[in-house]
């Protein structure tokens, strides 16, 4: 504990007593001499106090103003009456070490007060500077049309950037008054093992949702398709440990995010939504290729929904064995279209199929039965097809 060091203040305030008169006398149970200490520590904390308010609003005021950047600007608003406290705690300290009368167990319980104000303070700053680096991280991501996908990121991080915060002041504050933290730190090493290994799926989801935040696969809004579980919907929520799908038939799927991380996603909405799909069309043999790719190609650009700057395509695929088989492939604006566009495809292709004569032929089979007079009456059979 800081003790009391005669210096030519003490020394002149006993020359000024001695000369007085004053030298030995009392008043309240102090000494004349205490009572002069007294005031003129209390004048040194008056003067931490000056002296903070000009640092604040005067020296770094100037300071920050010069600037182009406001981070700043707004760092000193918000964090500028605790650097002032700050000042004050450590004038009050200084001032109390010149207290000579005071008792050492009064002095120590007041260093202690003082400390824990301190980091009371330092503790309140870091949440400030926390949060101001939050909003201009969510500020910045506004400004690059990314809010939404960086969002969770960065909401994890500032609250991992807490956590550590609060376990360093608090190892602080006990390593202050005398408590061993590097016991403490191994005893809850040996905790947190136990308990990430009765919790390893758990850890392993958490672990997977930062890797899910940071690499970005999908994104709230996308629509994706996990293949491992043959399910297919729009992300509604990414958590820390789970990821959430709403199915079209109004369902949510609530999947483990070490899933995700495994599992093979097929994402329908990124990086561009538009999608293309295809169907087979057979017409009958010795129909004019030309003239079928030709009105396919018209119908399937008739049909609303199918993206007009995108190429339609009537592709002779496959000789069937019964039919020409033709791919016919267009876009559509998203993967949400994709059933009605078939519906609409397939109607409007019918449709101009048949008003242009064109015959879409199925396989079919031909019976024949024989009777064998010779065998007495018994049939034979004759399959054929085509």
């Amino acid at each position: 504990m800081p003790t009391a060091t005669p210096g030519f203040l003490a020394e002149g305030v006993s020359q000024i007593a001695e000369e007085t008169g004053l030298a030995g006398e009392s008043f309240l149970g102090l000494a004349v001499e205490d009572w002069i200490v007294l005031v003129i520590s209390l004048l040194l904390v008056v003067a931490g106090y000056l002296i903070g308010t000009w640092l604040i609003r005067g020296l770094l005021s100037r300071a920050v103003k010069r600037t182009s950047t406001e981070i700043d600007d707004r760092l000193l608003e918000i964090a500028g009456d605790e650097v002032r406290w700050l000042v004050v705690i450590v004038t009050l300290h200084f001032a109390t070490v010149r207290l000579a009368f005071l008792d050492a167990g009064f002095k120590t319980f007041l260093f202690d007060v003082y400390f824990v104000v301190a980091l009371v303070l330092a503790m309140r700053i870091a949440w400030k500077l926390i949060d101001l680096g939050e909003q201009e991280a969510l500020a910045r991501s506004a400004a690059a049309d990314r809010e939404e996908a960086l969002a969770p990121l960065i909401t994890l991080s500032v609250r991992m950037i807490r956590v550590l915060a609060a376990v360093v002041a608090i190892a602080i504050l006990l390593s202050h008054f005398g408590v061993d933290v590097l016991v403490l730190a191994a005893a809850l090493g040996i905790g947190g093992l136990a308990l990430s290994l009765a919790a390893k799926d758990t850890i392993a989801d958490a672990i997977s949702g930062f890797i899910v935040l940071v690499d970005q696969p999908y994104r709230i809004g996308d629509r994706i398709e996990i293949k491992g579980l043959g399910t297919w919907g729009d992300v509604v929520n990414i958590g820390l440990r789970t990821t959430s799908v709403q199915t079209r038939d109004n369902r949510m799927v609530i999947v483990p995010n070490s899933t995700m991380v495994k599992d093979e996603i097929v994402n329908y909405s990124y990086p561009d939504p538009r999608y293309r799909i295809q169907t087979h069309v057979g017409v009958a043999y010795g129909t004019d290729n030309d003239l079928v790719e030709k009105i396919m190609v018209d119908a399937v650009r008739q049909v609303e929904g199918v993206l007009p700057d995108k190429p339609v395509d009537a592709i002779y695929n496959e000789m069937g064995d019964s039919a020409m088989i033709y791919r016919v492939r267009w876009w559509i604006e998203t993967y949400s279209q994709r059933r009605w566009s078939y519906h609409k495809v397939h109607r409007a292709l019918q449709k101009a199929l048949d008003e242009a004569g064109i015959d879409s032929p199925f396989p079919t089979q031909d019976l024949n039965i024989h009777s064998d007079p010779e065998s007495g009456g018994e049939l034979s059979q004759v399959t054929g097809g085509d």
